[in-house]
Parts: structure tokens; sequence; C-alpha cells
């Protein structure tokens, strides 16, 4: 830029102090020029030797950095989808294995229930027929009874009634005692009756 200005410059002062030349006469002046291509050369050499160092560093770091995210990216994209991937993997087979524990817990109720069901079955067997061995227990126990209550009232009926036959025996034997000594007293009574009967046969 301070070639250029300066060129500009002794371009002006040329134009303007010669008439006689026009006004487009340029002159170049060397040792300017130089030295400004110097100045110029100084500058590129200062920013290439120590400024471009750093700054080539620092892109090519910024560009590591980049690079490295990026990768870290594509494998932060990787690891997503392989855990969506996973995660797709473990629903199915958490689902698959859900039905195969729906399966495994309906078997197991329906044999709990045919278990249950059969227990039932030889519970109902069981009160059944124990009870018809208690009902036959009882029958057999209340037959015993009504036989040993029929024993007991028939004896003694048979017993009352075999103390009143006896009783009516005694009294009919002291009625024929009776009738006996009656008959005794008759007979004994009996001639003087005669005896005065005679009298009127005669």
């Amino acid at each position: 830029m301070n070639l250029n200005s300066g060129i500009l410059a002794e371009g002006a002062i040329h134009a303007t102090g010669s008439g006689d030349s026009g006004i487009f006469h340029i002159t170049f002046d060397w040792p300017i020029f130089f030295s400004q291509l110097f100045g110029f050369a100084v500058i590129i050499f200062v920013i290439v030797k120590y400024v471009a160092p750093p700054v080539k560093r620092l892109m090519t770091k910024a560009q590591n950095n980049i690079q490295k995210q990026i990768e870290e990216n594509q494998q932060a994209a990787d690891r997503l989808v392989e855990a969506k991937r996973a995660y797709d993997n473990a629903v199915t087979d958490a689902q698959a294995e859900l039905e195969h524990i729906r399966e495994d817990a309906r078997a197991d109720a329906e044999r709990i229930i045919a278990k249950m069901r059969e227990f039932a079955d030889a519970e109902v067997a069981r009160v059944r027929s124990q009870g018809r061995d208690q009902i036959a227990q009882m029958r057999t126990q209340l037959i015993r009874d009504l036989k040993e209550e029929l024993i007991t009232t028939v004896m003694d009926s048979t017993e009352d009634k075999v103390r009143y036959e006896i009783s009516a025996t005694h009294v009919a034997a002291d009625s024929i005692d009776k009738f006996l000594e009656d008959l005794e007293a008759m007979a004994n009574a009996e001639p003087p009756v005669r005896r005065r009967a005679q009298p009127w046969a005669l």
C-alpha cells in the first residue's frame, strides 16, 4: 500500500511540475520503489517468519479440533445409532420375554386351577365319604340305642305285665281260696239244712 501511494504521489508531482510533458506523463523513482519493495519484503518476511507459524499452528489446531469434533460427532452419531439399535433389540427382547412370561403365567394359572379343582374334588369326595361314614355310624348307633331302648321298654313292660299277672294270680288265688273256704263253710253248714228239710219230705 505504501509502494502504490509513493508511485502515485511521484507521478502526480511530475505531472503537475512539467507542463511541457503533459498531464499524463508519469515518471518512475526507482530508489523509492526498491525501498518500498524492501520494506514490503521485510514485512512479508516478518509475517512469514513470526506471524504465519503461530497462525498456522492455531489454524492447524483449530482444524484438528474441528476434525476431532467431527470425528467425535460421527462417533456419537454411530453410538446413537448403535444405542437406538440396541434399544430396539432390547424392546423386542423385552416384548418377547414379556409374552413368554405371560404364557408361562397363563400355563401356571391353568395348572394351579386344575390342581385346585382336583383338590376340591378330592376334598368333596372325602367329605362325602366321611359324612356317609358318620351317617352310617350315627344310624348304627341310633339303631343300637333304639334296640336298647326297645329292649328296655319291652323288659319294663314285660316286667310290669308279669308283676300284674303275678299280682292278678295272687288275687285269683286268694279268690279261689276264699271261694273254697266259702264252699267248705257251706259244706259244713249243709247237714242242719238237710235235717230241716227231711220233715218236709216226710
